[in-house]
């Protein structure tokens, strides 16, 4: 998995500049992309995925795992106060536990994924207030290796802000 570097940008013209300076070190150009605020004309530029400018990814995995809960729990309900279920099913309870559980988990992340489509990705709050000023944000994934060259290059820029 690739790292997510992040830079806040002022403007749009600066975040052209940052991207051009990015091509020209041979980062590619569908590893690079923007976050503006929701009327900006970014150009060129390629916007962020739902993926990453929303909290669905976040919210899926919180829900992965309390969907799993609340089905452990309604599966040892079933086995425990209603016993009729395994035996008119002829299932062993382990197999009725681990299907209350996936059926659970899957819901409650499908759930809370598509819930989390419409909220602000949590990991980018930091950002949110800048942004809704006018300033973009820059996200570039890439090897691990060459992380700090882009450090360097976007730190070549001498941003002001």
């Amino acid at each position: 998995m690739k790292p997510k570097l992040k830079f806040l940008l002022p403007d749009l013209k600066t975040a052209n500049k940052a991207a051009e300076a990015l091509l020209l070190a041979r980062i590619d150009n569908k590893n690079i992309s923007f976050i503006a605020k929701p009327d900006t004309n970014l150009g060129e530029l390629q916007t962020a995925s739902t993926i990453e400018s929303t909290n669905m990814i976040n919210d899926g995995q919180r829900g992965l795992l309390i969907g799993a809960g609340i089905g452990l729990l309604v599966g040892l309900y079933m086995q425990h106060f209603q016993p009729w279920i395994t035996t008119t099913f002829q299932v062993h309870w382990i197999i009725l536990l681990t299907i209350a559980t996936v059926m659970g988990a899957i819901a409650s992340a499908i759930g809370a994924a598509v819930f989390g489509v419409n909220l602000f990705n949590t990991d980018l709050e930091n950002f949110k207030e800048k942004i809704d000023h006018g300033a973009v944000l820059m996200i570039v994934s890439a090897p691990l290796h060459r992380t700090n060259e882009i450090r360097k290059i976007v730190n070549n820029l001498h941003l002001k802000f």
